[in-house]
């Protein structure tokens, strides 16, 4: 048998087969809630990260428009 058939044979058996349960992921409310300090930190960087580009794009329109 070649290598590729007993490799994929080996991955095939191994997705086909089902492992144990992950430990360690949990759901429910967290141990320690997140105070006011992070809360803020969390959201400017999601606001940059998202609006960030847009606006940078906005600040350089005229520069964009301009056949050079």
């Amino acid at each position: 048998m070649s290598l590729a058939a007993r490799l994929t044979r080996s991955f095939l058996r191994s997705a086909a087969r089902p492992g144990a349960a992950q430990r360690g992921i949990t759901s429910g409310p967290p141990e320690q809630p997140l105070g006011p300090g992070e809360s803020v930190v969390g959201f400017l960087a999601i606001f940059a990260a998202c609006l960030g580009p847009a606006a940078w794009v906005l600040a350089h329109l005229e520069d964009y428009k301009k056949r050079e």
